[in-house]
């Protein structure tokens, strides 16, 4: 079975990089961030080795992609919010610009208040924690997507590709 490994860490990074900071205002929609990165692993896996994989193992992939990159993206979040690029501030000139308005005054303040503080480590932590289980499930999704979408080359029958023919 060919080497896995270059292109769960491509997808990681594309994850990741898609889950930071102002980017990761793209997992509001269904996590679609996670589910491209779970899918360029496929895509890359099939394209380089020419091979066809079952959903079953495209999920695997995905899985491990989203997991690695919810991993770097909560450390690049929590470091890029302590020099003031997280997407705190996006949210804050977003609901200001359109909802400021038709908010009372006192809970504008209130909201700049709670962005300003920031969250501390173990917060940080914990949304790590919940990004990583539900970066996990899309994950699983987009490889399987992935795998349906991405077919090449010939069907592997070693380790747990689908047998020629394409049949189980």
């Amino acid at each position: 079975m060919p080497d896995q490994k270059q292109s769960i860490l491509l997808g990681a990074l594309v994850t990741a990089l898609l889950s930071t900071s102002y980017l990761g205002l793209i997992n509001c929609l269904c996590c679609a961030g996670v589910i491209i990165g779970a899918m360029v692993t496929v895509w890359h896996y099939t394209g380089t080795y020419q091979r066809t994989i079952p959903a079953g193992k495209g999920a695997v992939m995905g899985v491990l992609a989203a997991v690695v990159g919810a991993v770097i993206a909560t450390v690049l979040n929590y470091f890029l919010a302590e020099v003031g690029l997280g997407a705190n501030e996006a949210v804050m000139s977003f609901f200001i610009e359109n909802f400021g308005e038709n908010m009372p005054p006192e809970q504008l303040d209130q909201m700049r208040e709670q962005m300003e503080e920031g969250q501390t480590l173990g917060a940080y932590l914990l949304n790590g924690v919940i990004g990583i289980v539900v970066s996990a499930i899309f994950g699983a999704l987009g490889g399987a997507l992935g795998a349906a979408i991405f077919q090449k080359g010939e069907d592997g029958a070693a380790g747990g590709e689908m047998p020629a023919g394409g049949t189980v």
